[in-house]
């Protein structure tokens, strides 16, 4: 009987608190976006306060700017256009402000964001039963025995992981495929967002030495 290669994934969401506030205001898609500095109030309150029937109605001009944060807070998240301009999580708001001030600043929702965890995760479980919880937005699935996690690496099994996520929640994820998990998570980084890359063996001289070393 042939011996299985061994196939960790580490499946990381992207920008997954920005991505859920964009489900809940589509209208700033494309826009650089941070997330932090306080909780967020309800929805009633903000209807109320932009005079909106729908928060999807709320105007990007009527978001409050990055650049008028006066405070201590630090970013949870950012969007990816706001990492262009060199915010990104644990920055300190003000100094991010200096360097993305249009940015548009979006209090933190975190009961929102576990119920998104949940979400994605219990697809996950569907095609991946063997998972190891490392967060509210990551997540290791052993690949080794699943149906199919030995074909192209273990990339088909990816990227139905990725497509049951997108089709339950409206989010995007990326997955690095490896021996272990400690390529798997470096793997995840190499294709971002919604990516899914695959090391073997045979790629380590290629792809992860050349690598700086915060990677």
């Amino acid at each position: 009987m042939t011996a299985r290669t061994r196939r960790v994934a580490h499946l990381d969401m992207d920008a997954f608190y920005a991505s859920v506030e964009l489900l809940r205001y589509p209208q700033l898609r494309g826009l650089p976006v941070v997330i932090g500095g306080g909780r967020r109030p309800a929805d009633e309150v903000l209807l109320r306060r932009f005079g909106a029937a729908r928060l999807a109605e709320i105007p990007p001009s009527a978001f409050p700017r990055l650049g008028d944060y006066v405070g201590r807070g630090v970013i949870t998240t950012a969007t990816y256009e706001a990492r262009a301009f060199g915010a990104g999580s644990a920055m300190g708001l003000m100094k991010a402000a200096r360097l993305c001030p249009q940015a548009i600043l979006l209090p933190v929702d975190f009961e929102a964001y576990r119920h998104y965890s949940r979400l994605f995760k219990a697809e996950i479980v569907k095609i991946g039963p063997v998972m190891e919880d490392r967060g509210v937005d990551e997540v290791y699935i052993e690949l080794t025995d699943v149906p199919g996690g030995q074909e192209d690496g273990g990339r088909r099994v990816a990227a139905r992981i990725q497509a049951a996520i997108a089709a339950a929640t409206g989010l995007t994820c990326s997955i690095g495929v490896a021996p272990n998990k400690l390529l798997a998570k470096m793997a995840s980084e190499l294709d971002k967002p919604n990516g899914i890359s695959v090391l073997h063996e045979a790629d380590l001289v290629a792809t992860i030495w050349p690598l700086p070393c915060r990677r």
